[in-house]
């Protein structure tokens, strides 16, 4: 069979991150002369790009590919396990996993077309190259998300190495991806009509620190803001606590095209937790970044993820999470619970906490979070807001989706709202908010929206 007869289905698991993997991977296969389907059922190759963060994404993983497979079974074509569990286990899951024709690393996609041919010659391929001294992208993405907001990843790897976390190990040291490069992505997506950009790194606020820079962050935004001057919603994701600048601040409150949102995974707030975890801040620090953020820039709508369960988590040290979750509260809250990882420093550490207690302590942290995020919701009632419209509800009629400046998309909730004309999906309208619940708003349409609005 030909190349350009051969029709490619990728399964995209986990991050954000790993769906900008997953479409650079489209995009150069398409330059190939692959067909790209969304139906792994018409498919001659099915990449399922895999997540190890913790051991849920690991077991979903893994199901995805058992299930594939099972769909497969009696039918000619190539499973192909790419991502950060291939990375990880390689030729381990060729042997455990013997539906699967190749894994592939996450540094070696460059390299797909070739592995691929090999593949259909009958070799069973393992490919793991180590990181590049460079990142850089693989050529044009095939977005697979709605075309009017995009992800745009701005580096790869991390050098924080928290010590509970597999990402240094598998994606490698910080590598900030060209200024110029990013800016052009930018700028061709909001050609194209993509409103909402939402920057994306392990550390988006480390930037540039492979390059000695030391405000990376800010600068590379400004160069984006200068370079396109259309109006767009700028969205900033995974800020590291320690490294929220004055200067990214100042930024953030007087341009009107980055979002008054900032996702600031803290992961804890004990002090002592802190330091154990390798973070490089504590419990004052936290607060004192809370109030000059609150402070300077107004509107603000803050976005964090707790880790419970962390090795040394007392319940003494439990209950001060929760009492600063009430205390010092977040519109927007994840959580998740530890995941002991071997291979990380964490995992050797004495004081391990049960799974069920992990698990317990999340249930219960969730529950105060509803109270908190449903007395921030409860402020908005009466208040209009411009609406990025998602789309009409299924079963169509008069009701709609969407998402304000502040909610991000698949991770934040939505704003549900009557209209009395039709909307497009990508389209801004006014929308004045009558009721609340914990994560989600409720209006009704008053008319499209400028689009300088926020």
């Amino acid at each position: 069979m030909k190349t350009r007869w051969r029709k490619v289905a990728a399964v995209s698991l986990g991050c954000a991150k790993n769906r900008i993997d997953t479409e650079e991977i489209l995009g150069l296969l398409g330059g190939s002369g692959y067909l790209i389907t969304d139906d792994p059922a018409e498919a001659d190759v099915i990449i399922i790009n895999t997540c190890a963060f913790i051991e849920e994404a690991q077991e979903e993983s893994i199901n995805t590919i058992l299930e594939l497979a099972g769909e497969s079974r009696g039918r000619k074509v190539l499973l192909v396990a790419a991502g950060c569990l291939a990375q990880r286990f390689g030729g381990q899951l060729l042997e455990e996993i013997p539906e699967l024709d190749g894994v592939i690393g996450v540094h070696s996609y460059g390299e797909l077309p070739a592995f691929l041919e090999q593949c259909f010659a009958g070799k069973k391929e393992l490919l793991l190259l180590p990181p590049p001294r460079l990142y850089r992208s693989t050529g044009p993405r095939l977005l697979t998300g709605p075309p009017y907001s995009a992800y745009v990843k701005i580096a790869e790897g991390c050098s924080n190495c928290c010590r509970y976390c597999l990402i240094p190990s598998l994606r490698g040291p910080l590598r900030s991806r060209p200024p110029e490069e990013i800016v052009d992505e930018v700028k061709q997506l909001v050609n194209a009509g993509t409103f909402e950009i939402n920057l994306v790194a392990q550390d988006t606020t480390a930037y540039g620190a492979d390059a000695g820079a030391a405000d990376g962050l800010s600068e590379l935004i400004r160069r984006i803001l200068q370079a396109v001057p259309a109006f767009f919603w700028l969205r900033i994701l995974y800020a590291h606590p320690a490294r929220v600048s004055d200067s990214l601040i100042e930024l953030m409150a007087r341009e009107i095209r980055i979002c008054k949102y900032l996702d600031l995974p803290l992961q804890h707030v004990n002090s002592e937790l802190l330091r154990s975890m390798g973070r490089g801040y504590g419990r004052e620090d936290i607060v004192a970044l809370v109030q000059k953020l609150r402070q300077r820039i107004p509107g603000l709508t803050l976005r964090t993820t707790y880790l419970v369960g962390y090795p040394g988590e007392t319940p003494e040290r439990f209950r001060e999470l929760c009492s600063f979750v009430e205390q010092v509260p977040f519109e927007r809250v994840g959580v998740f619970s530890y995941s002991r990882q071997p291979g990380t420093a964490a995992a050797s550490l004495g004081g391990q906490v049960p799974r069920r207690v992990a698990a317990r302590r999340r249930r219960l942290l969730l529950r105060l979070q509803q109270k908190v995020a449903l007395s921030f919701n409860r402020r908005l009632v009466g208040k209009i807001f411009t609406v990025l419209v998602e789309g009409p509800l299924r079963g169509g009629g008069p009701l709609y989706c969407g998402r304000t400046s502040f909610q991000a998309p698949e991770v934040d909730g939505l704003v549900y709202f009557r209209s009395p004309r039709p909307l497009r999906p990508g389209s801004l309208v006014r929308v004045r908010i009558n009721l609340s619940s914990p994560y989600d708003l409720y209006g009704t349409a008053l008319g499209l929206a400028e689009e300088h609005t926020t």
